[in-house]
């Protein structure tokens, strides 16, 4: 009888036990989940700042149950180019901060989807998202990616910086320009300005040196390169309109999230999305980096209306050359924005 007593009583123990110890960690290790996320732009960068924004937002929407580690400056060995095929496994890196330009080899279209000059106001950018993101979905679903919001540049203003004080396209016509893509090249010879890609590590040596007078570089970010000690003239031209930055996250990690961390996810990227473009839309950024500018550059008129809508017109008619030319989804693509932005 004590025999079986004493096993009663072991094994009613062991019962209590195993009990306890599946309320205290079971649902805790179901529940709690960590993911990391990968940005190609450093930690100082405000887009990188506001991603972050959005991952701490995940974390405090699900009170701590669900954590994202952001991975700026590539620190994670992973390539953007290469996203397409390593987020959708989900078990190296399960989100990403991705600027749509770098799937080029994979979507060649993106080249002409959203280039600069085209669009005349930075809060278009806003208005435009839905049918950007109808475009994007189809190149992140072909892969196992879901597309769940989106980042602001922190520009919204491209001027253009000269050694000469220059604020005008007639005047600009006698300067050498620097650009960042070949796009800018053919928008401006339509203008009779002659232009050349420089980038971005070589254009301080290129501009000291009378390699080019002037450069297309938003204000907000010259004093990063301190172009303002080499070209100190600064006149506004054009909106710093480019793919928005999208938060995209790997499929099968999103699937495998619980109702209330899908939910949470998704209010934080809208959240996301709507804070950065608000920036974005009213110059905030543009006009804290002019400020800090102060005496060491000269900011001047922006060039006039006529000047600006000269360059717009010039910009969209080598848009739409471009995207006929290369015919397929560019078209389609161009079709879509074009109309969405009052074009067509």
């Amino acid at each position: 009888m004590r025999t079986w007593l004493n096993r009663r009583k072991l094994w009613t123990t062991g019962l209590f036990a195993a009990a306890a110890v599946a309320i205290a960690t079971g649902p805790a290790l179901a529940a709690d989940v960590k993911w990391k996320m990968h940005a190609a732009a450093v930690d100082t960068r405000i887009e990188i700042q506001d991603t972050k924004w959005f991952a701490d937002r995940v974390g405090e929407l699900t009170g701590g149950s669900f954590t994202i580690e952001l991975y700026a400056g590539g620190s994670l060995g992973i390539k953007d180019v290469d996203l397409l095929r390593t987020l959708p496994r989900g078990n190296v890196v399960q989100a990403a901060l991705m600027y749509p330009g770098y799937l080029a080899r994979e979507a060649p279209e993106y080249a002409l989807t959203l280039p600069p000059g085209v669009v005349s106001t930075p809060s278009v950018v806003g208005e435009l998202l839905p049918t950007l993101k109808q475009i994007y979905r189809r190149t992140y679903d072909e892969a196992g990616i879901d597309l769940v919001g989106f980042i602001g540049h922190a520009a919204a203003k491209t001027h253009i910086f000269c050694r000469d004080p220059i604020n005008s396209l007639a005047d600009l016509k006698a300067k050498k320009v620097r650009v960042w893509e070949p796009f800018q090249i053919e928008t401006f010879e339509k203008l009779d300005v002659a232009a050349q890609v420089i980038g971005q590590n070589d254009l301080y040596v290129a501009m000291s040196t009378g390699v080019v007078d002037c450069a297309v570089y938003p204000a907000a970010y010259v004093s990063t390169i301190s172009l303002q000690e080499v070209a100190p003239n600064g006149s506004y031209l054009f909106p710093f309109v480019l793919h928005p930055l999208n938060i995209i996250v790997s499929r099968s990690a999103y699937a495998a999230l619980s109702d209330a961390h899908k939910s949470a996810l998704k209010q934080a990227a809208d959240e996301a999305t709507a804070r950065s473009f608000k920036a974005y839309a009213a110059a905030k950024y543009d006009a804290e980096a002019e400020a800090k500018l102060g005496d060491d550059a000269n900011l001047m008129p922006d060039y006039s209306d006529v000047d600006r809508q000269a360059f717009a017109s010039a910009a969209r008619a080598v848009w739409k050359g471009k995207a006929e030319k290369m015919g397929g989804r560019a078209l389609a693509d161009y079709n879509l924005v074009s109309k969405a932005i009052g074009l067509q």
